[in-house]
């Protein structure tokens, strides 16, 4: 509710003259007013549907709706004390106009002998026809009345049935404007079960409603001084540890194999550094392409394991003991802010679309941005003169929008300043929700015994039992992230006959799926040809193996060629112990010269986070590589 008085004797008046000022379900004609004061256009009609810390937001019964600061509010406002009594004006009016219409459409069909649609049980008598046939025969011109009836069936009765539409759906708007105050009423009641869903959320965390824990393995518990350290920053399972990157990346089936490869000392420590530590991981960053049937059942059971590679897991380390708890809740990508992220204490931005609030920035970095467009916008149109005739498309300063609009400050002058103040709050409750969870470790788990009394809801208390580990940061870097394609390009530039490479075996299998899609089509025993697999390897034909030695190489088409043998097929049948050769031609562009690889060169790649995201596109050939150098793979094997 709000405390506004008003300014003089007048709005007094209009104002109500016991309770609170302004109220959800009230009235108002709000003045559309330009910068001086002047009225633009008529007054708005509108119901309070909210009351916010600065601002009341008004609906009018045909959906538009304005917000209004409460410092203009006496200005442009004026209380409607009988509200009901305009609705019924409206809905008066309306029905005058349809009823108005209605009757025009009649006095077209009867000067023209048309008559009323036949109602339900009576039939068409012939005195309705004989009505049509003196019409005609009044007539002193057949063809004129002939051009009235076409002029009435194309444009006459027409316009007035879409009249009486519009005047009807003017009716239904008026009719449900008296539900508006009830409906503001029910929104702020769901505003208060939001709230109780809050507090449900968070107790279930702490009584462990939404966890699981599981020991991953065993030894000796850290010291009880020993502080927990928290990382900062969300990590993915596939992208530490590179399991099974020869198949598109692990999924939730391969959770035990993480559990193994974290519980190594070497990985523990790396990933989890501190004696007591809580780290965040989820199964994959992007989803896996899965082979996929066309069947119902199988888009079932992709859909499933999506939803699983979603899940997040926290690790928790206590000296050389490790612990896995399975977490409902959702994290972004960071388990809590930065140390600049919610400091309101220097004046903020915030860009609003649609009411919704879409970024936060300090003023000072939006002050920087505004001068960094004004140099783009002359850039741009320096360009445009240096190359006239040229499309926009080519102006390397061109922008689809300017990124300084839609910001708003935030501070009290902003009709938005309870949406930002929220999204503030709701980020704040985010990353609370970590500190919910781990009182509910020390009060009522073993995971991190031993440990002297512990109170997060106290600042000293946090500060003895906690440290935040601000490792997002690490993922910021200003220089250019490792480049793999032009690494790659490097390498093959030294390509030739005898080289050692990688990536001739996927190209086969993807050439085999559009050979045997083809065999399938073209034979009539296929009645739903389909090949699902995004490879196909035919039975008895090993392929030219994921580490192979180019045979013949043509350097003016940067084409090398593979040999090797498989089973005859004859008759569809494949022949006991008879071998013959077969090639594959590869271009450079799928291939991967392991020859110029040193070793440890993946490790560029693995370091910087920006390209360890995207590692199925590198990690697949420098794997490769790094393991026939180890000797875990030879020339000429098939990966397994």
């Amino acid at each position: 509710m709000s405390d506004l008085i008003p300014k003089d004797k007048k709005q007094a008046e209009q104002l109500p003259p016991d309770g609170p000022l302004i109220e959800l379900g009230q009235w108002y004609w709000i003045d559309d007013n330009d910068d001086k004061g002047i009225l633009r256009k008529k007054s708005f009609f509108a119901c309070v549907t909210k009351i916010g810390s600065n601002f009341i937001e008004c609906h009018n019964p045909f959906g538009s709706y304005t917000r209004i600061h409460l410092d203009k509010l006496l200005d442009e406002c004026r209380l409607e004390p009988e509200p009901e009594k305009i609705i019924r004006e409206q809905m008066m009016k309306y029905r005058r106009e349809v009823q108005e219409k209605l009757g025009e459409i009649k006095n077209i069909m009867a000067r023209l002998g048309l008559t009323e649609l036949p109602k339900l049980g009576h039939n068409v008598q012939p005195q309705e026809t004989s009505k049509a046939l003196s019409v005609i025969a009044a007539s002193e011109d057949v063809n004129q009345y002939k051009k009235k009836l076409i002029k009435a069936k194309e444009k006459d009765l027409p316009a007035l049935f879409e009249e009486v539409k519009k005047a009807n759906e003017k009716l239904a708007t008026w009719m449900q404007a008296q539900a508006l105050p009830m409906e503001a009423a029910s929104e702020e009641l769901e505003e208060r079960l939001g709230q109780i869903d809050d507090r449900i959320f968070n107790v279930s965390l702490y009584a462990g409603l939404t966890e699981d824990v599981k020991q991953v393995s065993d030894g000796k518990p850290a010291d009880s001084t020993d502080r927990l350290h928290i990382l900062q920053r969300l990590l993915y399972m596939d992208e530490e540890c590179l399991l099974d990157y020869k198949h598109g990346g692990m999924e939730f089936s391969n959770i035990k194999k993480f559990d193994a490869w974290l519980a190594k000392p070497g990985n523990r420590d790396r990933v989890l550094p501190f004696p007591r530590s809580i780290v965040a991981f989820r199964v994959r960053r992007d989803e896996k392409e899965r082979d996929y049937d066309g069947s119902l059942a199988q888009a079932m059971i992709i859909f499933d394991l999506k939803e699983l590679d979603k899940l997040t897991f926290l690790y928790i380390r206590n000296g050389e003991r490790l612990y896995r708890m399975n977490c409902d809740l959702e994290f972004g990508n960071l388990i809590f802010p930065g140390q600049h992220e919610l400091n309101l204490s220097e004046p903020m931005m915030a860009k609003m679309f649609c009411s919704r609030v879409n970024e936060i920035i300090p003023k000072r970095e939006f002050e920087d941005l505004v001068v960094r467009e004004k140099e783009r916008v002359v850039k741009e149109k320096e360009w445009r003169k240096v190359n006239p005739g040229k499309s926009w498309i080519e102006n390397p300063f061109h922008e689809w929008s300017d990124k300084t609009r839609d910001f708003e400050p935030f501070d009290k002058t902003s009709v938005y300043f309870d949406e930002m103040s929220a999204e503030v709050a709701k980020r704040i409750k985010q990353y609370n929700r970590i500190a919910v969870i781990v009182q509910g470790l020390f009060d009522r788990s073993e995971v991190l015994h031993p440990h002297p009394p512990v109170q997060l809801w106290s600042p000293g208390g946090f500060a003895a039992a906690v440290e935040l580990v601000y490792d997002g940061s690490n993922t910021l870097h200003y220089g250019d992230a490792p480049d793999f394609e032009a690494y790659r390009l490097e390498c093959n530039k030294t390509l030739k006959e005898g080289s050692i490479v990688v990536g001739q075996h996927g190209y086969w299998l993807n050439k085999e799926v559009e050979r045997e899609q083809n065999r399938q089509e073209n034979n009539w025993r296929y009645k739903n040809p389909h090949v699902s697999a995004a490879w196909y390897k035919p039975p008895g034909n090993p392929g030219p193996g994921y580490v192979a030695k180019v045979a013949y190489w043509f350097p003016k088409k940067r084409l090398a060629v593979f040999r090797w043998m498989r089973e005859r097929q004859a008759f569809g049948r494949y022949n006991d112990g008879e071998l013959i050769p077969t090639s594959v031609a590869v271009p450079d562009t799928h291939l991967f010269n392991v020859s110029a690889y040193e070793p440890g060169d993946y490790k560029q790649f693995f370091i910087d986070p920006r390209t360890r995201a995207q590692y199925l596109k590198w990690a697949r050939m420098l794997l490769a590589a790094e393991d026939y150098f180890s000797g875990h793979i030879k020339v000429g094997e098939a990966p397994e």
